[in-house]
């Protein structure tokens, strides 16, 4: 016996000074020795400790039991691998071990005991698994852009144990919140800094990831950020878009913390990359959607005019005379052939260009006059069509005969002459109970609108 406690007083003096945890206990798993590193690890005074089963320092009794089963028990082999093992702390936290160990046997005893060496894991295991809670939030279908960008956010604040994360976009000077998270929510997407009184001044100016534990100990001591929001620790990277800088992903925090580790600075950068080629994926989402919509214009606008063409004018006749017919409007649907009366002097006499100039200024006046429920369309040459849908004919009379008369007093010069506009302009309307269909609907306005030009034309006839 006396030998055996030689042992643990000789391996005591060896290991007393090493950083990692070290345990020895008897073969009945309780503990004779604990080194420094292993009292203030566990949170524990040494007289609370020794005598008492190890089981008090597992995060469960299962895994005290499970290694009990497999390595420490007194015919245990000898295992190479360490095992990564929860263990619990004196006030209720946890952390994550790196363990080895196992029986030990006098040679010229049956003394044994049981030694252990722990490795405090914690970081690494928690940049694991926050890497796998990146890649599962990145690769959700389920998240838009905002709300992935917001998970990350918090996800950067629980690793980094720091209460504000911020995604911000710098323009110029200017620092701008994007998204935000903060434990009283103080910041609102737009809310706008100067660059320099963040210390997101110091990612820009080296192009990389930033950390600060204890700011008020480090070489910015004197920032104007601790001076203004008394921030002690922050860890931030810039976020790129298509070679471009764009913003920074930032967390920071009024309490200092342990010192980044090295995962701690690849994490940080691997969020800001992500959040790079999202941007830069979001914008050519919005290109490719602008492209869209732009060609979709350009489906059914008249590239003269700028006005709709005939192909979506049917559309919306289409759909006007079915919205009609089931109810869903309370007014007559009208509909107006308007045609410009000589027209073709107009080009023989002053010139096709004359002729376009006339047209684009339809264009000019029916954006001034008609409501934006109604329809201009280019229906064919010097031929437009009309179509005022949910409209009493009084009313619609009216907005179609002012656009007669500005046409007819406008002023409109091509090399310094006056070119002479006016419409001929025939109109019908559509009841809830007349069966017409579109063709029948524009053969009555077409007819009208010859009447108009039998009656002398630049006027307004109806049927």
């Amino acid at each position: 016996m006396q030998r055996f406690e030689m042992i643990q007083t000789l391996l005591g003096q060896m290991l007393g000074q090493i950083d990692d945890i070290i345990l020895l206990a008897d073969d009945q798993r309780h503990i004779t020795y604990l080194n420094d590193s292993a009292v203030k690890a566990f949170g524990y005074p040494r007289e609370a400790l020794i005598g008492k089963q190890t089981r008090m320092l597992y995060a469960s009794s299962d895994e005290f039991e499970r290694q009990g089963q497999r390595r420490f028990r007194v015919d245990a082999p000898p295992e190479k691998e360490g095992r990564v093992i929860r263990y619990r702390r004196q006030d209720g936290t946890y952390f994550y071990g790196e363990t080895l160990g196992g029986p030990i046997k006098d040679p010229t005893s049956d003394n044994i005991f049981m030694f252990g060496l722990i490795r405090d894991v914690s970081r690494r295991v928690t940049a694991e698994h926050t890497l796998h809670s990146l890649h599962a939030i990145t690769s959700s279908r389920e998240l838009n852009f905002n709300a992935r960008i917001d998970e990350l956010l918090k996800l950067g604040c629980a690793h980094f144990g720091l209460p504000i994360g911020i995604f911000s976009r710098i323009k110029g000077g200017d620092y701008v919140v994007q998204r935000a998270c903060h434990p009283e929510d103080l910041l609102e997407p737009g809310l706008s800094f100067s660059l320099s009184d963040t210390y997101c001044d110091h990612v820009y100016k080296a192009d990389s990831v930033q950390a600060f534990h204890h700011v008020a100990n480090s070489e910015i001591r004197n920032h104007p950020c601790y001076a203004n929001f008394n921030l002690q620790a922050y860890i931030g990277a810039p976020v790129i878009v298509d070679g471009e800088r764009y913003g920074t992903f930032n967390f920071s925090s009024p309490d200092p913390v342990p010192p980044f580790t090295a995962q701690d600075i690849e994490l940080v950068r691997l969020i800001a990359l992500w959040a790079g080629h999202e941007v830069a994926r979001a914008n050519d989402i919005n290109a490719l959607k602008a492209a869209h919509q732009a060609l979709e214009k350009i489906a059914i606008t008249d590239p003269l005019t700028g006005l709709y063409n005939r192909r979506h004018a049917q559309q919306v006749l289409d759909d006007s005379i079915a919205a009609l017919a089931t109810a869903e409007v309370d007014h007559p649907l009208c509909v107006a052939l308007l045609d410009f009366d000589h027209f073709k002097k107009i080009n023989d006499n002053h010139g096709h260009d004359a002729g376009d100039l006339a047209l684009q200024h339809l264009s000019v006046l029916a954006e001034e006059i008609l409501l934006p429920g109604d329809t201009l369309a280019r229906w064919g040459g010097e031929e437009f069509l009309a179509i005022l849908p949910d409209s009493l004919l009084s009313d619609s009379a009216t907005r179609i005969n002012l656009l007669r008369q500005r046409m007819k007093d406008s002023v409109v010069e091509y090399a310094g002459q006056r070119l002479p506009l006016s419409l001929s302009i025939g109109m019908t309307c559509l009841e809830p109970d007349d069966s017409a269909t579109r063709e029948q609907l524009i053969a009555r306005a077409d007819e009208a609108m010859y009447a108009a030009k039998e009656e002398g034309r630049n006027c307004l006839r109806m049927l």
